[in-house]
């Protein structure tokens, strides 16, 4: 006989037992949920849109061993907890600063919408706090309100090749006196940008650095006769040696400098924060259509002892290439652990002594030719298509250029021997006007010279013919002040009018 199996099932005796039971589960389930915590009770620390905020409160330093003055805000009063403040209250919030502030800072909410505790930032994490995954650049100009049409064409045409403008932080280093009212101008003539990640427009960012608290240090570092441009005098001029100290802790741990006389035509943050710069401490285009020997003394730096008082050992010989510090990609770690500040305030004060001078022609620009020689790693030469601001070109630059295959024999037809807006010595030897057969490869053009462009009035950007076999003294005079930029094998156009293309508005 077949044993029936026992059903686990609920029959009629037992189904109010069943009941009873399920009902006592069901309780328990609901009180778990009630004492879960739910998404808004996660505390998420500095978090926006699932990203951590990556940009503490950063120490400062500064000469000479002062905690560093904050260029973008005095201390700003923290509101209680209960305060009730809207999440878009950017505009009134910035209205309100007192007239010290230098800079506009945006708040940021936290994942539940609450509106932040305001604090003070230092220069270092206002230039590079992230807003997506993606590493942001701090591009970093010294200048002052009179010089205000330099940076806005560099902001400007940075903007114009960058295909995320929110990568790029632009820090203006000027004095006191010219911080808040340069960031304004520049504020309301460059163009609001889209956001790649919100799609919404946004103010570039834009900020000043006060940085007169280095003017003592720096003063150290002017005088001598090896210029008659009495504007490289200027201790702004010496700015880009001092980054390091300036944003000690920039995030992604690198700062571009770039001179005011620049035109960008590359998407620097992308191409540089990706740049493997080999463990250098920067990073810099290399120009051998001239050598070291052209500039410094190096027999005499030699002679007068000079490597005993430089705390790094110098590399430099008369066939160096010469590089320009007018576009400089600094690690500042590194930058800082070699000391190259220290060397190149060593080279000036010796220059400046009796054993000087060490070179016969610039003021910042030899320093850190001889310091920064054999430490760095070459951009390649597109970087820096510089001396557009020049009126003659060296035979033996152009032989270089022939040599490379840069140089097209149409840009010949444009020379004459310089006759009346030359360099010194280079009359009836130099050629003229100059020639840039890199330009139409260019990433950054650089306007290095005394013929700037604002100074020559709105130029036009198209092709230009040979002159004529014969000329006045006037007409020769005059193409001797209009340097030349390749726009292809047979074709030239005046330097000026790029950097025309760039100005905004007034």
């Amino acid at each position: 006989m077949t044993k029936r199996r026992k059903s686990c099932g609920c029959g009629a005796k037992t189904i109010p037992f069943c009941i009873f039971a399920l009902v006592l589960c069901y309780a328990g389930w609901v009180i778990s949920l009630q004492s879960a915590p739910q998404f808004g009770d996660i505390d998420v620390p500095n978090a926006i849109d699932g990203h951590l905020l990556h940009g503490e409160d950063f120490a400062s330093s500064m000469p000479p061993q002062k905690p560093l003055p904050s260029a973008s805000h005095p201390p700003v009063p923290v509101p209680p907890a209960s305060s009730e403040q809207s999440s878009n209250s950017e505009t009134a919030e910035t209205d309100q600063q007192s007239e010290e502030d230098l800079t506009t800072l945006r708040g940021r909410a936290d994942v539940n919408g609450a509106e932040p505790k305001l604090k003070q930032h230092s220069p270092q994490e206002s230039a590079g706090n992230l807003r997506s995954g993606a590493p942001v650049l701090v591009v970093a100009m010294a200048a002052k309100l009179t010089q205000i049409d330099g940076p806005l064409v560099v902001i400007s045409s940075a903007l114009a090749h960058a295909t995320d403008a929110s990568r790029l932080r632009f820090r203006i280093l000027t004095t006191a006196a010219d911080a808040k009212p340069i960031v304004a101008q520049l504020k309301s003539r460059i163009a609001k940008r889209q956001d790649v990640a919100s799609g919404q427009m946004q103010e570039v960012d834009i900020e000043a650095v006060d940085f007169d608290p280095w003017t003592p240090r720096v003063a150290r570092l002017l005088g001598g006769k090896s210029s008659s441009r009495k504007e490289l005098f200027d201790g702004l001029n010496f700015a880009a040696f001092y980054l390091h100290e300036v944003f000690p802790d920039v995030p992604g741990g690198r700062v571009l400098y770039l001179d005011t006389d620049v035109v960008v035509k590359s998407d620097l943050a992308v191409e540089l924060m990706s740049a493997d710069l080999g463990g250098q401490p920067a990073a810099v285009a290399e120009d051998c259509s001239q050598r070291m020997g052209k500039y410094v003394d190096l027999d005499r730096l030699k002679r007068k002892g000079i490597q005993r008082e430089v705390t790094l050992e110098l590399h430099a010989s008369k066939k160096t290439c010469v590089v320009n510090r007018g576009v400089v990609l600094i690690d500042v770690a590194r930058w800082s652990s070699a000391n190259v500040t220290g060397a190149i305030e060593a080279l000036v004060a010796a220059h400046l002594s009796s054993r000087g001078p060490l070179w016969r022609a610039g003021v910042s620009q030899p320093p850190f030719l001889i310091s920064i020689a054999g430490r760095y790693h070459n951009l390649g030469a597109e970087y820096n298509v510089r001396g557009l601001g020049r009126g003659d070109i060296a035979p033996e630059e152009v032989d270089y250029y022939k040599k490379q295959k840069a140089w097209s024999s149409y840009y010949d037809k444009f020379l004459r021997k310089c006759e009346f807006n030359c360099c010194p010595g280079c009359k009836g030897w130099a050629l003229s006007p100059f020639v840039a057969p890199l330009a139409q490869r260019a990433k950054i053009l650089h306007f290095n010279g005394r013929l700037k462009p604002s100074a020559r009035g709105r130029r036009s950007t198209a092709a230009v013919r040979p002159p004529p076999a014969s000329m006045n003294q006037a007409e020769q005079s005059d193409r001797e002040q209009r340097p030349l930029c390749s726009c292809g094998k047979e074709c030239l156009r005046e330097c000026s009018g790029i950097w025309w293309e760039y100005l905004p508005p007034q």
